[in-house]
């Protein structure tokens, strides 16, 4: 089954429920991984969602050389 697009908040409360059920930083593909599961899909690329919302101060991230890419967290 193909991920749908979700309707209202429900991609920012399902990015929500994913971080914090994480309980640490997630890369960007683990988070689209997640959602696929959930069979969402972001309303725009996972990275330009994401990045979004940390502009909105509602999720924090920075680029991580360990993990080489993106990393997101909640407090």
């Amino acid at each position: 089954m193909e991920p749908r697009q979700p309707e209202g908040d429900e991609a920012v409360d399902a990015i929500l429920g994913i971080l914090r059920k994480a309980g640490e930083a997630v890369t960007t593909r683990e988070v689209g991984e997640k959602m696929r599961k959930l069979q969402l899909r972001c309303p725009d690329s996972t990275i330009v969602f994401l990045n979004k919302l940390r502009l909105k101060g509602v999720i924090h991230g920075e680029r991580s050389k360990e993990r080489r890419g993106w990393i997101w967290w909640i407090d």
